[in-house]
């Protein structure tokens, strides 16, 4: 059984997700709650080093893994039916991309559907083809990082106020934080969203310019 590309994208994405979820560990100590730093004795700072360390990856995964692919796109796309990039390919992403020769595409792939599930269909067996492109790799994932780190931005939105509030910070502080990370959550979701067209659009892109052997799509 050959591995799951997704799953071994999202194990490279996973020191990036740490890393933002440290980010967002700084931010509040620093900015948001500074008092609690300026408080803090020695020993106390180096037990929550330890324990931010120990346990950020555990939440990074939580947050992430508990939703599933097409619940994420809903949370990026901000749409309950048909949110994956794939199903507009055809009528939205692959028209606007300058690289793309709608002919071209047609003679190569055969008939482009409108239908917006018929869609994803087709552009994932077309994806299935290509799926080792180092251009449409890195733009798979690129798309997977900003996706998991909108999953994961969206609950902290009444987490770490919650968390805040429990702990006696200030109703400012609960303000600022919710908005900190209402604001990083329709960044990263903008950002899924400019990758998700990317990675349709490189698969696409191949398919124009060249007639990619079905044959192949079983060796991926």
């Amino acid at each position: 059984m050959k591995p799951d590309p997704d799953r071994s994208l999202k194990s490279l994405n996973m020191k990036w997700l740490v890393m933002l979820a440290c980010l967002d560990v700084l931010v509040v100590l620093l900015f948001v709650t500074p008092e609690f730093i300026k408080d803090a004795s020695w020993s106390s700072v180096v037990v929550m080093r330890g324990l931010v360390t120990a346990l950020l990856p555990v939440l990074v995964l939580l947050l992430t893994g508990l939703l599933s692919h097409n619940v994420k796109a809903i949370l990026v796309y901000w749409k309950v039916t048909n949110p994956l990039p794939g199903c507009q390919a055809f009528t939205r992403h692959a028209p606007a991309d300058v690289r793309i020769d709608m002919v071209a595409l047609k003679k190569n792939v055969g008939e482009l559907p409108t239908d917006a599930a018929e869609q994803n269909k087709k552009w994932f067996k077309l994806y299935r083809m290509v799926g080792d492109d180092k251009t449409v790799v890195e733009a798979h994932k690129m798309y997977l990082m900003y996706r998991d780190m909108a999953a994961m931005s969206l609950p902290l939105i009444v987490l770490i106020p919650l968390g805040l509030y429990f702990v006696g910070a200030s109703a400012t502080a609960l303000w600022i934080s919710a908005g900190l990370f209402a604001v990083q959550f329709v960044v990263c979701c903008v950002c899924a969203r400019n990758s998700g067209t990317r990675f349709v659009c490189n698969v696409l892109a191949i398919h124009s310019t060249n007639k990619v052997a079905a044959a192949k799509a079983a060796a991926v």
